[in-house]
């Protein structure tokens, strides 16, 4: 069975999925230190006038795990990003199949980041029909046959990556294709035809 070692993402990326979409089993990496300004606890919709950034306020000390990261939800992000997903994805053609599944996750305050961003990533790879283990490490171990730990990173280009290769689809907003924004877009458009998708969107290994 392929094994690929990576860390959980929230409502994951194109580029993540793409790749995802290539294994047997992810294992996930909930041991290593929490860094900041990462896919863990961000994702990006296609909005009427530009790409949102969607973030979820975390609390967590110098040092922390993934699995120790907590929630913040005394800031009111449940209502902005489920407004977002509403208003970027509300008369999509798939909304009305898969919206009200994501709306009940956010719903649920699931207190630590790496249970949603799991409980979301099951719920993701069930409407991708995509029967895929998912296992997590133990500890932190330093090597893995197949690690992409820590390489899926807002800050650089997915070109520099040589994953991911922009498979267009019809947009809700745009003339201009939006490459690898969240997961969701791809789900809401098209639908049972995401999984093809993500496969011809995939160019190979790093």
């Amino acid at each position: 069975m392929r094994k690929i070692v990576i860390e959980p993402h929230y409502l994951g990326s194109l580029e993540y999925f793409t790749l995802l979409m290539q294994y047997e089993e992810v294992c996930l990496e909930l041991n290593d230190s929490f860094p900041k300004q990462t896919y863990r606890n961000r994702a990006y919709f296609l909005t009427s006038n530009k790409i949102q950034p969607l973030i979820i306020p975390v609390r967590y000390s110098n040092g922390s795990s993934m699995k120790e990261v907590v929630i913040d939800y005394s800031q009111r992000w449940v209502k902005d990003h489920w407004g977002a997903f509403y208003s970027s994805y509300g008369k999509a053609p798939f909304f009305e199949y898969f919206g009200e599944e994501f709306k009940a996750i956010w719903d649920q305050k699931i207190p630590d980041l790496a249970s949603l961003d799991l409980t979301f990533m099951k719920l993701i790879f069930k409407i991708l029909q995509k029967n895929l283990t998912i296992s997590f490490t133990e500890d932190f171990h330093k090597e893995y046959d197949i690690d992409y730990r820590n390489l899926i990173n807002p800050k650089k280009p997915f070109s520099n990556r040589k994953i991911y290769q922009p498979a267009a689809y019809p947009q809700l907003f745009g003339d201009t294709f939006a490459p690898n924004l969240s997961i969701v877009d791809l789900i809401m458009c098209e639908g049972p035809n995401a999984a093809q998708i993500l496969h011809k969107s995939y160019l190979g290994s790093k």
